[in-house]
């Protein structure tokens, strides 16, 4: 029954602000051209999509990476065999792994040269292929953390805007509904005054020029005066609401009950999760700083190469065939590095393997040591920080929680009291129009009690809206 009381009073509301046009709208339509009129809005959008198309783009997986060189081809002209030799420095293609070891795989041609009659070739083909292994902390999280924080703030952001925005609208709709409230009571507190200055000088209540005369005309100026003022405030409470909404106020014919359901989430909103991806972020960054000193790589390399060459490049006049295989092996940490390689020539027309073993090192006493543990220091203090900004945004969304909870509750008793008193002059109403109909009470007892009835619909309105507005806010503490 109460609530249907309050949608009868909007309805009223409807008949009173229809009569300025023939072409109000709905809360939700002005609400929803204004959003898609907003230049503001707009630039939100396009900024929230590059941001997500951003994170799309650095969260793509990489694909096998291929290179491929032709070298550098030369031709040289030979007196003795009346023809040009061909040469070039040898074609290549690597292959890069999209993988955490960056294993790369490389196949080339060597040296190659060629006679166009056909009477030597020449070719040294080579394959090899490297692979890291990396002992420690690994784990490189900040792109995902950062792109993570890139989502949140671009939709959060896009989100709690659009909810302002339309707030903003209805505390314009409210200011309009209030100046246009105020300008009926104030007109009809001027009529009021001039009928009761009439009835008085018509009974002879009391004189004009008297001071009584004089006191309720400076009364009547002053109401004057106040409605001017009302009318110049509408004027730029127009101007406002069209350059916020992009059209005319035409009035509006349906103003929903608001939706007051809020639950707090023990996980806190998107302030919060932006701070604990900022404090993930600095135990990263100090992780990584680290393992700097802490990590040791094993890169392991190993190729296999040959050549053939025609006996028509040789002096000798015998033919050359070799196979070259290498191994090597290099150990790397902050402060030193060890290589291990094995590699040797194996003659093919000898049949004789020659073998090389190589090692080489190094090894420094880390001059930047200092500065190293002032980073270290500055990053550890990074983490406290982000600690700290983390328990400050849980803190402040619980007070938030606290602050809206306590909101609710005095706007669902405000809305239960305006309910018992719009019920009250309700009731006022239909008891001096019963009177009025026996003869026991003035038509302008039933006027006024009819006009309290017609106030009563703009309060209940402004009430609504600024329901709406704690709806939106409780959205905006979700997000």
């Amino acid at each position: 029954m109460h609530n249907r009381r309050i949608r009868g009073m909007v309805l009223c509301l409807v008949f009173i602000v229809g009569t300025t046009s023939a072409f109000s709208q709905s809360l939700e339509d002005i609400v929803s051209r204004a959003l898609g009129e907003s230049t503001q809005m707009q630039d939100l959008e396009i900024t929230k999509n590059n941001a997500l198309l951003t994170q799309s783009i650095s969260q793509a997986e990489d694909d096998v990476g291929i290179t491929v060189s032709s070298g550098e081809v030369s031709a040289t002209y030979d007196p003795s065999a009346n023809a040009y030799q061909f040469m070039t420095s040898g074609m290549g293609a690597s292959f890069l792994l999209p993988n955490d070891g960056e294993t790369t795989i490389t196949v080339s041609t060597g040296t190659m040269r060629y006679l166009p009659n056909g009477s030597a070739f020449a070719i040294s083909p080579k394959v090899s292929a490297s692979h890291s292994l990396i002992y420690g902390y690994t784990t490189d999280n900040r792109e995902s953390l950062a792109n993570r924080q890139t989502e949140v703030l671009a939709t959060s952001s896009y989100e709690s805007s659009k909810l302002t925005f339309a707030n903003t609208i209805y505390k314009q709709i409210s200011s309009l509904l209030e100046n246009e409230k105020s300008i009926k009571q104030t007109e009809k507190q001027i009529a009021d005054l001039r009928l009761d200055l009439e009835q008085n000088l018509s009974l002879k209540l009391i004189r004009e020029g008297s001071l009584t005369h004089e006191t309720q005309k400076q009364a009547i100026a002053s109401q004057e005066a106040t409605l001017s003022g009302l009318q110049a405030s509408r004027e730029l409470l127009l101007r406002q609401y069209a350059t916020l909404t992009g059209s005319t106020w035409e009035g509006v014919d349906s103003i929903p009950e608001p939706v007051l359901d809020f639950s707090s989430n023990e996980e806190g909103n998107s302030n919060v999760l932006m701070q604990s991806l900022a404090l993930s972020m600095a135990k990263e960054d100090l992780a990584l700083k680290m393992a700097e000193f802490e990590n040791k790589s094993l890169k392991l390399s190993g190729g296999i190469g040959g050549s053939s060459i025609d006996s028509a490049f040789l002096a000798s006049g015998s033919t050359l065939q070799t196979v070259t295989p290498e191994i090597s092996a290099t150990l790397a940490g902050k402060q030193f590095s060890l290589t291990g390689k094995v590699e040797g020539t194996y003659d093919i027309s000898k049949n004789d393997f020659t073998p090389t073993v190589s090692v080489s090192g190094s090894w420094s006493n880390n001059p930047t040591s200092t500065t190293d543990s002032l980073t270290v220091q500055k990053l550890q203090n990074e983490v406290l920080l982000a600690e700290i900004a983390y328990a400050n945004a849980k803190n402040d969304y619980q007070q938030s929680v606290t602050s809206l909870e306590n909101r609710i509750a005095s706007w669902n008793l405000s809305y239960m009291l305006l309910g018992q008193t719009m019920d009250y002059h309700q009731q006022v109403l239909d008891q001096q129009q019963d009177l009025a109909e026996r003869g026991l009470a003035t038509q302008s007892e039933v006027d006024d009690a009819a006009f309290t009835v017609e106030m009563d619909a703009y309060d209940v309105a402004v009430t609504l809206l600024s329901g709406l507005q704690l709806e939106n806010e409780i959205r905006i503490l979700q997000i």
